[in-house]
């Protein structure tokens, strides 16, 4: 909500994958699958594991992380996951919403830093 979204929250029946919530912004509603980053090199694991519930996923970042990493991590993940729309990070205050096309530019790594480490 801080990010200027309506948030709605599905549902987790036990055993059955699925995303984590539904973001609505002028009535615009995309399904995310949260994952919390917690450790310093767990954001590729975390993206690995949303594999098969969105595919869109929203990191939130709970610890600093080092930006050349993550962007390896990214590029990783679109590139296991043919279906994958979109990484949406949240760090503080700040959003950045990470797209195929994006991770496809040959700037991609540079680029990544430069805005994540803003």
């Amino acid at each position: 909500m801080e990010h200027g979204y309506k948030v709605f929250i599905l549902p987790n029946p036990k055993g059955v994958r699925t995303a984590d919530f539904i973001f609505s912004i002028k009535n615009i509603y995309i399904v995310y699958d949260l994952k919390t980053i917690q450790g310093k090199a767990s954001a590729g694991t975390r993206l690995l594991e949303s594999i098969g519930q969105s595919n869109r996923v929203l990191l939130y970042m709970a610890t600093d992380y080092n930006a050349r990493l993550l962007a390896s991590d990214i590029k990783s993940y679109f590139e296991t996951n043919p279906k994958a729309l979109e990484v949406l990070i949240f760090k503080s205050k700040k959003k950045l919403s990470i797209t195929r096309r994006f991770v496809l530019n040959p700037m991609f790594n540079r680029l990544f830093r430069r805005m994540y480490e803003k």
